[in-house]
């Protein structure tokens, strides 16, 4: 019985392992897109400029000449010998046809780099977590700087609006809040103290643990998947 108590000991411990592995790696797979969508707007925007750029130079050249042919054309037609003021005229319609064309080029151009440089991912709407109303006790564990304003579990709800679809490992969670620099006694705290706030999180519904990981948790439920979802008392 010893010997099949220790092969559960480690298979659980490997497949812990895996877990947290398989939330760092989907962490880093999110990050990846987000930062290939940004690249994939830049090159757009880049590519209609440079478009834009050699339209502008030969698109009213050629517009004008094309104007000024058909000009002259109808008026060698008609017989109509080219006074100054025709021509003055003349002049002033090629110059309103050229302004308009560069004006629709750049707003085209403007319009695009406006929407390249938008961020691809928003920051989640955390107007409704309230912030530490009074200072924490001198030699708490210090939180990341980004976090320091909320409590634990606060700082929880915060990194799981920011990913909401993503399972997130209580080593992970852990790093996130505080860091990858602690000593072993400090992520023995760490750990401790975010396993009680996830704990607390689930019994109060803020979010679910997932039933084929331990230590997993995550913002939305899913059925099967996750812990169900709490029936409050009418």
């Amino acid at each position: 019985m010893a010997d099949l108590s220790e092969i559960l000991r480690l298979l659980e411990a490997e497949r812990d392992r895996y877990i947290l592995e398989t939330a760092d790696l989907e962490r880093r797979l999110s990050f990846i897109r987000n930062q290939m969508n940004v690249l994939e707007a830049l090159i757009s925007g880049y590519a209609l400029e440079e478009k834009m750029s050699h339209l502008q130079k030969s698109l009213p050249e050629s517009s004008t000449q094309a104007y000024l042919e058909g000009n002259l054309h109808s008026l060698e037609e008609e017989g109509e010998p080219k006074t100054l003021e025709q021509e003055q005229e003349l002049n002033n319609k090629t110059n309103s046809l050229v302004t308009t064309l560069s004006s629709s080029s750049t707003s085209t151009l403007n319009s695009k780099d406006s929407k390249s440089t938008t961020p691809i991912t928003e920051q989640p709407d955390i107007s409704d977590i309230p912030k530490l109303t009074t200072p924490r006790k001198p030699g708490t564990l210090p939180l990341l700087p980004e976090f320091q304003e909320y409590s634990i579990q606060n700082a929880i709800l915060i990194l799981m609006r920011r990913r909401p679809n993503l399972h997130f490992h209580i080593d992970a969670i852990v790093r996130d809040l505080y860091g990858d620099k602690l000593t072993p006694e400090q992520l023995k705290t760490a750990k401790t103290n975010v396993g009680k706030m996830l704990s607390t999180g689930v019994q109060s519904g803020m979010w679910y643990r997932v039933l084929q990981g331990h230590g997993v948790y995550t913002l939305k439920y899913e059925k099967g998947v996750t812990s169900k979802p709490l029936h409050k008392k009418r």
